[in-house]
């Protein structure tokens, strides 16, 4: 959810601020009474407050961000421990152009015998790590870190990019009792602001500042803007969502445009699609890289027919790509090294692989696009407002007969024509040329599917031997692929699978089309399952479902903001075909259930069936949608709760007389 607070700023004049800074070591015993906000809390934020303001620093008289941070944290118990870690970012742009990390205090304080005691960080115990070329973090730990301790935290960082000023996140993985941020901005400044996330503003106002900075040669008035927000809920990661970025209570800014008083000008930061579409297709590493077509010319006729179909010649490009050039695990729209280089190294980044997959396409004359995306940990992009900054991957789209298919060439287990869930973020964005690109949806059609059956005996050792098969399609199957491509050989595969189900031992083991992707993957094991118990002389007790068996329940929040983003809809079947010795008889077996969401969304059946001394078992469950909306997530919270005690239901067998 996303709130536009202003467009352009506006904002009313007020005489009185409502957020300031608090005094850094005001810490008193009352601090240390636990508030109820959450009893499941490890920690609680019972300050938070942030300032960023427009400057010009006089020692380089570059025009800079100074934002100010100032914290105090309860640590509950040891799982808040991590709170007490801080990484601060540092960016780099250049030799000379670089953020800077200052102005560090940092205590923890702990209650002994009726008295506060401080322990001070020292300065030799932050570190500054080079992370990457373009990112320094500066770490640290408070010290004397006990449960019960309050710890306060206050530093500024100098930084240099103006475009996206400071998002402020009001929400965390713990909750807070307030958070307030004020951002003082130059009237020349135009920014567009968004209020993104589930809830409201406790407050906010606006005050103008005269005369208050020296820009552009003039004493320029500024817009102090302050925001607060109280008793903020933690934010709980849960499965089956995209990036908590997406759904985090948390105000973003992007620059529009600056006024430059002293020559009337202004210059537009803010950009029309039309304007992205012209960057990209001008940008060498990018629409360069599309008209190097006939690079392609020559390789492409050893291995395409003039007698093949527009679909054969794109699967056939498609292979040679994915063949030719390895992914180096680098992400990136744009190319890294270029087609040529790619091609010659057999190695490249997203750009470099799926541009080359674009222009070889065309080569072959077969209508194809770039798609830009962003995948789902980045973030959705930008709706409202085209930022190129928003989007971390491109994959290619080819348009046979109108039929587009999307394509990403970068992984040797992906068949032609899908897609790897981490680009399954609601919709990319097709650049058809220079003049022209319009929003694409990403979202996979095909089901992904597992199925497991086991046809077995049960000894009189109580121990079931039997067959066990294992077919997997659609995003299972890249997935159990890339899984076993993990392991040095098929031998260690299946030992650290016989490793992780303690109850069954696998005898004999194959598997069929894991090289051929576009095939089932079909594995089959002789097994012995141990899962039987002798409860009396003439009493057994049989656990049925042995196989991948529900036993928690992905949905724990009592609330959850955010949807449910599964990126695939799809099936898993079970089936168990037992036989059982003749002188036992089944006299207790689970009730049949079927389960079903409104308008079948989602469902599970069981069905058990006795046919004299054999008993055969059939599970499903089925979500025909990847995406389930806030006010659905209890339905699936509940389905997952029914599934887990159908399946703790045992067989009970006894002698017969």
């Amino acid at each position: 959810m996303r709130q536009l607070l202003t467009l352009f700023l506006i904002f009313a004049i007020y005489t009185n601020s409502i957020a300031q800074n608090f005094d850094f070591g005001k810490v008193s015993i009352s601090d240390f009474s636990r508030i109820d906000l959450d009893s499941n809390a490890h920690a609680i934020v019972l300050n938070e407050f942030g300032q960023s303001s427009v400057f010009v620093d006089d020692y380089d008289n570059r025009i800079k961000l100074l934002h100010e941070y100032h914290v105090l944290i309860h640590i509950i118990d040891k799982e808040g421990f991590k709170k007490a870690n801080f990484e601060i970012p540092s960016y780099k742009r250049g030799n000379y152009i670089r953020d800077y990390f200052d102005e560090l205090k940092a205590v923890t304080y702990n209650l002994e015998n009726g008295r506060i005691e401080r322990t001070e960080l020292e300065n030799k115990k932050v570190f500054k790590e080079n992370y990457s070329a373009h990112l320094d973090l500066n770490k640290f730990t408070l010290p004397n870190i006990k449960e019960g301790s309050i710890i306060e935290v206050s530093y500024r960082t100098l930084e240099q990019d103006l475009f996206n000023f400071k998002t402020w996140e009001f929400q965390d993985d713990v909750p807070k009792i307030q958070s307030q941020y004020i951002a003082i901005i130059p009237a020349s400044f135009t920014y567009n602001v968004a209020l993104r996330g589930p809830y409201k503003l406790t407050d906010q106002k606006g005050e103008v500042l005269r005369e208050y900075i020296f820009l552009d040669g003039l004493r320029m008035d500024c817009s102090k803007l302050t925001y607060k927000m109280n008793n903020v809920p933690a934010f709980i990661e849960e499965d089956y969502m995209t990036s908590p970025t997406n759904f985090k209570s948390a105000i973003y800014y992007e620059l529009e445009s600056i006024f430059y008083p002293s020559t009337g000008s202004k210059k537009t930061f803010s950009k029309t699609w039309k304007d992205v579409d012209v960057e990209l297709m001008n940008e060498k590493t990018f629409g360069g890289q599309l008209k190097k077509t006939d690079v392609f010319k020559s390789s492409l006729a050893t291995f395409i027919s003039p007698n093949d179909s527009k679909l054969e010649k794109a699967k056939k490009i498609y292979n040679y790509i994915n063949k030719q050039i390895k992914w180096n695990n680098h992400l990136g729209k744009y190319a890294e090294t270029g087609v040529e280089k790619a091609l010659e190294k057999r190695n490249g980044n997203i750009g470099d692989i799926n541009l080359a997959l674009v222009t070889a396409l065309m080569a072959a004359d077969l209508e194809a696009y770039p798609v830009i995306l962003s995948t789902r940990r980045n973030g959705n992009p930008n709706a409202l407002f085209p930022m190129l900054s928003d989007f971390d991957y491109v994959i290619a789209c080819v348009d046979i007969d109108g039929v587009k298919y999307t394509l990403d060439a970068s992984n040797a287990y992906l068949p032609f024509g899908e897609l790897p869930l981490q680009c399954l973020n609601e919709r990319g964005r097709i650049i058809y040329s220079k003049k022209s690109s319009n929003w694409f949806p990403l979202v996979a059609t095909e089901f992904s599917e597992v199925n497991y059956a086991l046809e077995g005996t049960l000894d009189d050792q109580l121990k079931i031997k039997g067959k066990l098969t294992i077919s997997s399609r659609g995003n299972k199957a890249f997935l159990k692929r890339q899984h076993i491509a993990k392991f040095n050989s098929l031998e260690e595969y299946w030992e650290k699978m016989d490793e992780e189900m303690p109850n069954i031992t696998l005898i004999k083991s194959s598997i069929q089309n894991l090289e051929d992707i576009d095939q089932i993957l079909i594995e089959e094991f002789d097994v012995v399952a141990d899962v039987s118990k002798q409860m009396g002389q003439d009493e057994i007790v049989l656990a049925p479902t042995i196989i991948d068996r529900v036993v928690h329940n992905p949905f724990k929040a009592q609330e959850r903001t955010y949807p449910v983003d599964m990126g695939y809809k799809s099936k898993t079947l079970y089936s168990i075909k037992l036989t059982i010795p003749d002188q036992y008889e089944i006299v207790e077996k689970p009730q049949n259930a079927s389960l079903v969401l409104p308008e079948s969304t989602a469902k599970y059946k069981y069905v058990s069936q006795v046919d004299g001394n054999q008993i055969e078992i059939l599970q499903s469950l089925t979500f025909n949608k990847p995406l389930f909306s806030v006010d659905e997530y209890f339905s699936l919270k509940e389905l997952y709760s029914r599934i887990i005690q159908q399946q703790k239901v045992d067989l009970k067998l006894i002698s017969k007389k």
